[in-house]
């Protein structure tokens, strides 16, 4: 038995999963971003992809590192949890 709290997925379901997440929130993100035309109206026509990437790539590294410091900070809680558990299990056994 797994102590997963979700399903286990299949590689088929974590790929239709992401797409659905995708397709739902992506028309409307470039939707916005198109309407307030903070560069240009027309994406074919933006003056500098290149570095808007790279800006889009440095925001999206700061994200990840902010995540993972709270994924640390979860496992650590999780872990005194767990140790917290197992001493009142011990308690009650005795």
């Amino acid at each position: 038995m797994s102590d997963n709290i979700l399903p286990e997925r299949t590689p088929d379901e974590i790929r239709d999963d992401a797409m659905k997440v995708f397709n739902q929130m992506a028309p409307a993100k470039y939707d916005d971003g198109q309407a307030r035309q903070e560069i240009t109206s027309n994406l074919d026509k933006h003056p500098d992809l290149i570095q808007a990437k790279r800006e889009e790539i440095m925001d999206l590294w700061f994200y990840n590192e902010s995540q993972a410091r709270e994924l640390d900070e979860l496992k650590l809680r999780i872990d005194k949890l767990e140790k917290r558990n197992a001493y009142l299990e011990g308690t009650l056994k005795a």
